[in-house]
């Protein structure tokens, strides 16, 4: 992946305008000095997403998003960082500079842009083909499953020819090595050494990422072979659990609709055929963490909706089970009489299918539901049985409304008491939270000094109180816009002095961001910044101090060391160390002399 020279990058920020760009996409009105609109990143009903053009930085009151323009385009256009500043350098006419690679580094970067240029030829190669006298099977078998024209062209559906060398021949005409074909995963070279083309005959769709790359493509098998669908091998461009099948497609839908996960890629082209087109597939794999993260990036909601089957139910219920705990907000649909939801759609319809959507059960609901089926209710034991795996699925839910909600419809099926499914649900809660509570205290004793986890935006550090949290936020804000400031923090503070990881990590990152020029740029300074410091940062300086920064900074150094000190003297106290309380004294005595 190229990386830019940060000069290119703070070149594109000065010729753009976040309020300009930003107004393109959503409904800006003024404010005094800034500019407020509806969230796009959450749904209100009251404006709570601000910009100001002073700083070139946006936050939103709402649900803590905020950044400079690279993260708003990020953001709403969802791309990767490399495609948002190509993306802001075209629309700003600046040509960007790379940085220079090291031999190494630069072989492996050209070895993936000529299989990226390898696969956009034998993808253009294989739609050539589906046309051709030759094609005609694949072009019936298309027909019959109602792909049209559009859909063809819109996926870049393609034949590959029963041949041992068609795509071979082309490649190497085109000046690729067998080596190189065979590492794009696009021909197999046998024990004999001899190189043949991996897909024949078959209907050919190829993967393509986010960013409008060629990775890697799935082949159908039109004859009576024993692989339904072949996949591309692993590749430098291609890793199957990392992609999804269709994503390139979906993705514009996927913030408003949410996007329907399948098992198989003609199962996603289905869907869009009867009009949903936020549909997409696995890659002949069971769904990964990676995949998950792929999923909650660019969707508000995912409905699961594999195969009616029982390895399609097994295999839901992993999905479930990754997606849950990725966080992602999530929906199963359940259906009946066909065994996937192309057949479905073919028998029942697609309002069916939208009936379908609509009464969709939520994780914790589809799993009762399968372990329901399991039960005779009418049994004793059976109810008994099945009241203690519905706690187990109830447990697992940190929801407590929602644990309320389900408890009272399992009291009302099974005729037990709410309090009785409560207590045995509750019990399940404090047992896992005693467990977890050991592992912790294990792991805090075997790995001494582990820092603490960057908070959400907005919220209080546990480690920090309420007074030194508000002083630091407070210096953070005032040493970042005043160099005089500045060079008073930076005199006489040290990173140590902080009282949570992340105050730690944005002075640090202030010191080196000003080290030359004291620019006061804060749009350029989060371009420097990591992610997991974005949203804090900008909490943090979109507010506005007024007043003498320099009296104020002193100030709320002088609170810093008064806090670190009395913590530092109540803990020589216990340990009766009465000496070192006075040197101590003495020291921040002198301190104050000198610095006033």
């Amino acid at each position: 992946m190229p990386k830019f020279v940060q000069s290119s990058i703070d070149e594109v920020l000065r010729r753009c305008d976040l309020p300009e760009i930003a107004s393109s996409y959503m409904q800006l009105r003024r404010n005094g000095t800034d500019f407020v609109g509806l969230c796009p990143f959450h749904r209100e009903k009251t404006p709570s997403f601000h910009i100001s053009a002073d700083k070139q930085l946006f936050y939103c009151f709402g649900c803590g998003s905020g950044g400079n323009l690279i993260d708003f385009i990020k953001k709403i256009e969802n791309l990767d960082f490399v495609d948002t500043i190509r993306f802001l350098a075209e629309r700003s006419g600046v040509t960007l500079e790379e940085e220079v690679y090291s031999p190494e580094v630069q072989k492996k970067h050209d070895e993936r842009e000529r299989i990226y240029k390898m696969n956009k030829l034998a993808a253009k190669k294989y739609v050539a083909n589906l046309p051709g006298e030759d094609a005609k099977h694949a072009q019936e078998y298309a027909k019959g499953r109602g792909l049209t024209r559009d859909i063809i062209t819109k996926y870049g559906i393609g034949f590959a020819k029963e041949s041992w060398s068609d795509m071979c021949d082309y490649l190497r005409e085109n000046v690729f090595e067998n080596d190189e074909i065979v590492t794009a995963g696009l021909a197999v070279r046998n024990e004999k050494g001899h190189v043949y083309d991996k897909f024949r005959n078959r209907l050919m769709f190829p993967v393509i990422d986010v960013r409008g790359n060629v990775i890697a493509f799935s082949g159908r098998a039109l004859d009576d072979s024993p692989a339904k669908y072949m996949n591309s091998p692993e590749t430098p461009v291609f890793h199957k659990g990392d992609n999804l099948f269709g994503l390139n497609v979906a993705k514009q839908y996927g913030i408003k609709d949410g996007l329907i996960l399948v098992e198989g890629n003609m199962d996603a082209v289905s869907l869009n055929t009867f009009g949903f087109p936020n549909a997409v597939a696995g890659l002949g794999t069971a769904l990964t963490e990676n995949q998950a993260s792929l999923l909650k990036r660019y969707s508000s909601m995912v409905y699961v909706c594999y195969d009616g089957d029982e390895a399609g139910q097994k295999a839901a219920a992993k999905a479930i089970d990754i997606l849950s705990a990725a966080g992602v907000k999530l929906k199963v649909l359940s259906y009946t009489g066909a065994k996937d939801p192309d057949e479905f759609l073919r028998k029942k319809g697609v309002e069916s299918f939208k009936a379908v959507m609509a009464s969709a059960l939520t994780a914790t609901e589809y799993k009762i539901m399968k372990v329901r089926q399991s039960y005779n209710l009418v049994s004793s034991q059976d109810k008994a049985d099945f009241i203690d795996k519905a706690a187990e699925i109830l447990a697992e839910n940190p929801n407590p409304v929602e644990r309320e909600i389900y408890i009272k419809r399992i009291a009302k099926e099974t005729d037990i008491s709410v309090a009785s499914i409560a207590a045995q649900v509750n019990k399940i809660i404090h047992s896992k939270n005693r467990k977890e509570f050991k592992k912790a205290e294990r792991e805090a004793k075997t790995v001494p000094g582990m820092p603490q986890k960057t908070p959400r935006a907005g919220v209080m550090p546990q480690a920090a109180s309420t007074a030194s949290y508000k002083t630091e936020r407070m210096l953070l804000n005032l040493m970042f816009f005043s160099n005089p400031a500045f060079r008073v923090a930076k005199a006489e503070l040290t990173p140590e002095e902080f009282s949570t990881d992340t105050h730690r990590a944005l002075f640090e990152a202030m010191l080196s961001f000003k080290s030359e020029g004291e620019s006061c740029d804060a749009s350029l300074f989060f371009s420097t910044l990591p992610d997991e410091l974005k949203t804090y940062a900008a909490d943090i300086l979109y507010k506005e101090y007024i007043g003498d920064a320099v009296v104020a900074i002193k100030d709320n150094i002088g609170k810093i060391k008064k806090q670190k000190l009395t913590e530092r003297i109540n803990q020589l106290a216990a340990e009766g160390r009465l000496s070192e309380i006075n040197e101590l004294i003495k020291k921040e005595n002198e301190r104050r002399n000198n610095r006033d």
